[in-house]
């Protein structure tokens, strides 16, 4: 418990941040399912550009928890590998990327229950259990950085649920696969590292938005007594623009979408 509150802290919202929000919802309302994800990434081209299209697909068709785990050290990789760009909009974009991945872990850690039903904290705590184990058998990663290093450069032929099996839920090198095809589709692409974080900044507002649909009332009051959560402002954003709804139809509920016909 000590732990948890030692790495928390408190940062405001940039106004960037709640406009990028804002613009992603609004330009959203008009349609029935505002998931973007699929299409972010979709590219035509050699088996390996579509085994990597295959990943980031299978990373959003996983229980919510395990896909925050993944997108979370997925962008922190990404994030390491683009260290050294100049660019004031590339490190603006990384850094609305980033706090909202940090948002997210941290409302997995610490407010479950605002999210959906899942093993969040069993994937946390095991994630977080391997992550210490892979770094301390090799003794020459000194700091951060280097364990990113080493992390992305994983080789990931076997796929890790063949490894492990189910004795962890472990998502670490799940989530280096993730970061390994974000980085060869950013390439293959011709697309520019502006690009690729723009596609990541809107793949965390649908994971914020697709939460904070699926809380229900109550938790979202429950967490004004503690000062508010970020994530009840998106709710009622959501209301007002009318696309809550949208949210909670599912494509395989027919009555469902019978009765919005």
């Amino acid at each position: 418990m000590l732990e948890k509150y030692w790495y928390k802290n408190l940062e405001p919202a940039p106004e960037g941040l709640k406009k990028r929000i804002f613009e992603q919802l609004k330009n959203a309302s008009s349609i029935s399912d505002i998931r973007v994800s699929k299409q972010l990434f979709a590219y035509t081209g050699d088996d390996e550009a579509k085994k990597c299209i295959l990943n980031l697909a299978q990373s959003m068709e996983v229980d919510f928890d395990e896909t925050i785990l993944r997108w979370h050290i997925a962008t922190d990789l990404c994030h390491f590998n683009d260290l050294d760009n100049d660019s004031e909009t590339v490190k603006n974009l990384i850094c609305k990327s980033k706090l909202l991945s940090n948002y997210l872990v941290y409302l997995l850690v610490m407010c479950p229950y605002m999210l959906p039903s899942g093993i969040g904290q069993i994937r946390f705590q095991d994630t977080c259990a391997e992550a210490i184990e892979f770094i301390e058998e090799r003794e020459y990663i000194s700091d951060e950085n280097k364990a990113c290093e080493v992390l992305f450069k994983v080789n990931m032929e076997i796929p890790p649920s063949q490894i492990k099996g189910d004795r962890s839920k472990s998502v670490l090198f799940d989530a280096c696969i993730l970061a390994q095809s974000l980085q060869f589709l950013g390439t293959q692409n011709n697309q520019s590292t502006e690009q690729k974080w723009e596609r990541i900044g809107q793949v965390w507002v649908e994971m914020l938005s697709y939460a904070a649909s699926q809380c229900r009332w109550n938790y979202h009051a429950r967490q004004l007594r503690q000062g508010g959560e970020l994530l009840t402002h998106v709710w009622l954003l959501m209301a007002h623009l009318g696309i809550i709804e949208h949210f909670q139809i599912s494509q395989g509920h027919l009555r469902a979408k019978l009765l919005l016909t």
